[in-house]
């Protein structure tokens, strides 16, 4: 059992507090890639940038209406949802890879801080 799993054990999520901890994930990762393509729109290309490449790139601003569309969806999701409709924890977050996402979608944890910027640059 991974450690996320056996923090979780034995215990049921209420969906409501779920599916608004999801809202506020896909709210904070449309940030996260608006952030990418305004980013991106300060890098110097070429002068004759493939085509295919800029479709390519373009395709960011909709992954971005797509994560804020979907946070919308999910937060409107739950405040339809009442506190008595749980769900078991372990199979529902133990599919997570990402710890943080475990812990940032627990109802059960507080709010997850984003690290501060000190204006150090880490690749992953």
């Amino acid at each position: 059992m991974s450690s996320a799993a056996s923090v979780l054990a034995h215990r049921d999520l209420p969906l409501d507090a779920l599916a608004q901890r999801i809202a506020e994930e896909l709210a904070a990762l449309a940030a996260l890639s608006a952030g990418v393509q305004s980013a991106l729109s300060l890098c110097h290309f070429a002068d004759h940038t493939d085509p295919a490449a800029i479709r390519g790139l373009q395709g960011i601003d909709r992954i971005t209406q797509c994560l804020e569309d979907l946070g919308r969806l999910m937060e409107s999701v739950s405040g339809e949802l009442t506190g008595d409709v749980r769900l078991h924890a372990v199979p529902i977050l133990s599919r997570l890879r990402l710890h943080e996402l475990v812990s940032a979608l627990d109802p059960e944890q507080g709010p997850i801080q984003p690290p501060p910027d000190d204006g150090e640059v880490t690749w992953f």
